[in-house]
């Protein structure tokens, strides 16, 4: 096992551990008044709509692919730190990085992040709370999934891989649909979503444990994009910008959801020669 799989393998297995210290916390501990778990707002019959049309563009945009992806990139080019950290990163067996890329966003952080969120969730608050929280995490990968894709096909940067000559990923993982729709990286956008919005939920929600779920998914989202560019899929740029716009819908999204949010804006008060902002509750 090399050094990279070894590391890998210790950073989930330190996040199954704390998930499984969470559950043991959850049944053991006591909720008291001042843990009541703070009310989000949730429509139904909106949320239920937007999700539904979200999951449709989001499916369409994927299967849509070898029509939607352009076949001539637009940003061809690179620049000195991408390559750099690409020449650092990259692994040799390109196509393993990729695979565990896959496991990252389909299975470790769905099930570890957002996972651990929901067992607070049961926890602290009622069988509606745990559904809510579940839609505001959904809702968020949906939002930064379709941004990602647009920014994809709008950009059309070609992939390192492809600049540099190479086959084995295409053969392999992908088709040559795939070559110009590098930036920014979806694998990182979406994880980033997804371990914000389950922290965030967490945080707002006012759930005694949140810290835990910051500690479990913002490690793996960060593998997630490092694991892009060991794959020689994604430039550093692309894991970066990535990782804050996954990172700002992951805020967003849960912050729109909390009741009252409207009247949580920053205020700014304006005296001779100072200015003032103050967070209006």
């Amino acid at each position: 096992m090399s050094g990279a799989e070894a590391l890998l393998a210790s950073w989930l297995r330190s996040a199954f551990a704390l998930v499984v210290l969470l559950g043991i916390g959850c049944t053991t501990s006591v909720r008291a008044e001042e843990e009541a778990v703070q009310p989000f707002r949730f429509n139904a019959r909106l949320e239920y709509a937007l999700a539904g049309v979200g999951s449709a563009t989001w499916i369409a945009s994927e299967l849509l692919k070898p029509v939607l992806a352009p076949e001539h990139c637009r940003l061809c080019g690179s620049n000195e730190l991408d390559l750099r950290v690409r020449k650092a990163l990259r692994w040799d067996n390109v196509v393993r990085a990729q695979r565990t890329a896959h496991a990252m966003l389909f299975v470790a952080v769905p099930v570890l992040s957002a996972g651990s969120l929901l067992a607070l969730s049961i926890r602290q608050g009622t069988r509606n709370d745990t559904k809510v929280d579940a839609m505001v995490v959904f809702e968020s990968f949906l939002l930064t999934a379709n941004i990602t894709a647009l920014a994809k096909y709008s950009f059309a940067r070609r992939r390192p891989f492809v600049r540099a000559g190479s086959e084995a990923q295409r053969d392999v993982l992908t088709g040559p649909h795939e070559d110009n729709i590098s930036f920014f990286s979806g694998h990182t956008s979406t994880t980033f979503a997804l371990a914000v919005a389950s922290g965030a939920t967490a945080s707002f929600r006012g759930y005694k444990y949140a810290p835990v779920v910051w500690a479990v998914g913002m490690p793996l989202a960060a593998l997630t994009g490092y694991l892009s560019i060991a794959a020689d899929r994604h430039y550093f740029t692309d894991v970066l910008t990535g990782a804050l716009v996954g990172s700002a819908i992951g805020v967003l999204v849960p912050w729109l959801h909390r009741r009252g949010a409207d009247a949580h804006m920053p205020s700014v008060s304006a005296a001779p020669g100072t200015v003032m902002f103050t967070w209006v509750r």
